[in-house]
């Protein structure tokens, strides 16, 4: 359909829609708006009194908050039910309405109460828990251990310091009370040490402080979130319609038809314009120009260049803020683009992906490219992003290029881009060749799968206690037509953009099974996000679990932590089946990427494998060494078993097994194997 007919027709259906509305008199426009309105105070009511509840689990969390946010989403959701109960339309004629209000004013005032109760209560505990762990560094850094009883009592304290912890993140009252019988075995047992036995004593006390103070705080968190409060708003709001309605019995048919020929013309007019005017050549988030108005003007001129901008990680950005704070970095950043002091001539700028954007302009033969690009890095940086009261200015990449196709051959440069952020297009970057490389690739792939040529390796995984092998690691490995084996790893990336990677996948899950069947001790296999999902992955490996018996008690699944979860439900189904089957559940290359410490709690893990991007270099960097011991401190206070992967040489060996990591693999100690090596 024509522009201008599309102008034609929605011209004389707002022609229509100006004619149905002078048939309405005024009391229906005034008492819509009016409802309307109500509609939107109780939403707000709503909203305000869910951001309190938000803030009071916030502060229940985290150490460090401000008591002035909750103060003030209280005085939020007071000034809002306040605003409605003295609406003027509630006034004239909703009575049970405002009774109802009325009910939740007294209710809220409760809630109000009980918040500050719980504040009190809250300090107190927070205060308590980080003076007991303070202690309980102080009584571990302590060398005047004397006996055997001595140090079980130490391992007695550590263990009812974390069981507290755990209850009072975990809000578990029974967990809580539980530990009361332990503390009260531990008022009857001595240090010989004076200083130690006063640390006792005080950590009895604050022991002393968590439980009794625990149930208040407990009790008083439990009535802040009182269903009934919310019920009561919602009886309102159901209250307000059901009078409304009755209001409305006055109204005629022929009212409800203008109304309904009113609402259709108008979602009429505003498809033909969203259609026409936006969505064929705006961007409707960034109200940027998108790819059709690019297509349009790269046809009709010569001579121009495109700067190709992408936002480094925008996928890592969405899954750590979430998707709509990620929608306001677009926007933002779109903002910023269009209003940057760009020299070039004719700029135009364009949304041309998800994260990426163009500026499209004319560039005469004596102009340098690079230097344009360089100008739009250089400001981009100079423009700082705001989102939440936070300066999240995100990083970018360049990629500029005056060849045809310009947008591919961007494209190609962006990705082809290695340490630097900005990339010029030009013949040498040799992309030709990486494409035609991974074409090599993929048949490779194809081959291999199609001839039996994917086998899995084993790597020990060695107790640095006893120096001894406990388990392995299976890896993938590629056979290549000439008989050499290749780490399935380059080859990954081209399986999942070839739609491989779950056959590949499939493939090492059913022959480790076979190969672990035959031997004894336990065997690892990794896991991506990608094979939880899809069910026919998991319905394999639910089979081969059945067909081998017993065999799920040797069997631990790694899952990368590294990667984005986006569907954290389907996740904990898997781990809870494989629990069922006595799996256990390992986090892999924790440490890199967005290490999420509330996931591995959440999700009952039982081993964490501490990233070799930190491991390999524990004998070079001292914040290394920093990082991993805060992983260890965690995982040992969570009863979870860590593994130090990349362990390469005698003097990580020795690192690693002297702060306390459990088990151990890398080349210094294994390489990957054909067969696992018998205990």
């Amino acid at each position: 359909m024509k522009l201008s007919y599309k102008l034609s027709v929605a011209s004389l259906l707002g022609l229509g829609a100006v004619t149905s509305l002078f048939l309405f008199n005024s009391f229906t426009k005034n008492y819509f708006a009016q409802r309307n309105g109500i509609s939107l105070e109780f939403k707000a009511i709503e909203v305000a009194d869910r951001k309190l509840d938000y803030q009071i689990l916030n502060n229940s969390f985290f150490l460090y908050t401000n008591q002035d946010d909750v103060n003030q989403k209280i005085k939020e959701v007071q000034y809002a039910t306040k605003t409605l109960y003295y609406n003027p339309h509630l006034l004239e004629g909703h009575p049970e309405t405002r009774h109802l209000l009325q009910k939740y004013t007294v209710l809220l005032d409760q809630k109000i109460q009980t918040i500050y109760e719980f504040q009190t209560f809250n300090t107190v505990i927070k205060n308590t828990s980080t003076a007991l762990l303070v202690l309980q560094q102080h009584l571990i850094e302590e060398k005047n251990i004397r006996n055997h009883d001595e140090q079980k009592l130490l391992e007695e304290i550590n263990r009812i310091s974390g069981s507290i912890l755990l209850a009072k993140n975990g809000m578990d009252a029974n967990l809580m009370a539980s530990l009361h019988l332990s503390t009260k075995k531990l008022s009857h047992k001595h240090f010989h040490d004076p200083k130690n036995e006063e640390l006792l004593q005080r950590a009895l006390q604050h022991f002393a402080v968590i439980q009794q103070f625990f149930p208040l705080y407990i009790n008083a968190f439990n009535q802040i979130h009182n269903p009934k409060i919310a019920i009561t708003l919602a009886n309102s709001q159901k209250m307000f319609l059901d009078e409304s309605n009755n209001e409305l019995e006055f109204i005629n048919y022929f009212s409800y038809i203008l109304v309904i020929l009113f609402i259709l013309t108008l979602a009429i007019i505003i498809h033909f314009l969203f259609r026409t005017e936006r969505e064929i050549r705006l961007d409707t988030l960034t109200h940027l120009k998108n790819r059709k108005a690019y297509e349009e003007r790269i046809s009709r001129k010569k001579n121009l260049a495109l700067i190709l901008i992408n936002i480094n990680k925008f996928k890592h950005y969405n899954d750590f803020y979430g998707i709509k704070s990620g929608d306001r970095l677009l926007i933002e950043t779109a903002h910023n683009i269009r209003h940057m002091k760009f020299s070039g001539v004719n700029p135009t700028y364009y949304r041309l992906g998800a994260d990426d954007f163009g500026i499209l302009f004319e560039l005469s033969s004596n102009q340098n490219l690079e230097s344009f690009a360089q100008e739009v890095l250089s400001t981009f940086s100079q423009m700082p992003i705001t989102i939440d009261d936070e300066i999240r200015t995100p990083s970018i990449s360049i990629a500029a290029s005056d060849s045809m196709p310009l947008l591919e051959t961007a494209d190609m440069a962006l990705k082809s881009k290695k340490q630097s952020n900005l990339v010029i297009y030009h013949n040498g970057l040799n992309l030709r060749k990486i494409i035609l490389d991974n074409m090599t690739k993929v048949h490779e792939l194809k081959s291999a799968l199609g001839n039996n040529r994917i086998l899995p390796y084993f790597q020990p995984i060695v107790n640095l206690s006893t120096l001894s092998v406990t388990k392995h690691e299976v890896l993938a490995r590629i056979v290549m037509e000439d008989g050499s084996v290749r780490s399935i790893f380059p080859y990954l990336h081209i399986a999942k953009e070839s739609n491989l990677y779950h056959a590949l996948s499939r493939t090492i899950i059913t022959k480790s099974f076979e190969v672990i069947a035959q031997n004894s001790g336990d065997f690892s296999i990794n896991l991506s996000i990608d094979d939880i999902v899809d069910e026919e992955t998991t319905t394999i490996i639910c089979q081969m679990l059945r067909q081998y018996g017993t065999i799920g008690q040797r069997i631990i699944f790694e899952i990368l932590e590294s990667e984005a979860i986006e569907d954290y439900e389907k996740l904990t189904q898997f781990i809870t089946l494989m629990r069922q089957y006595g799996c256990r559940i390992a986090i892999d290359d924790f440490g890199s990427g967005y290490s999420n410490f509330a996931h591995i709690l959440n999700l009952s893990v039982d081993i964490l494998k501490i990233d070799g991007s930190l491991i390999r270099y524990l004998d070079t960097n001292e914040k290394a060494i920093t990082i991993v011991e805060t992983i260890l401190s965690f995982a040992t206070r969570a009863a979870i078993e860590t593994v130090a992967e990349f362990v390469h040489n005698e003097a990580v060996a020795d690192i690693v097994k002297r702060i306390g990591v459990h088990s151990a693999q890398g080349f210094y100690f294994y390489e990957p194997a054909p067969k696992p090596i018998a205990p």
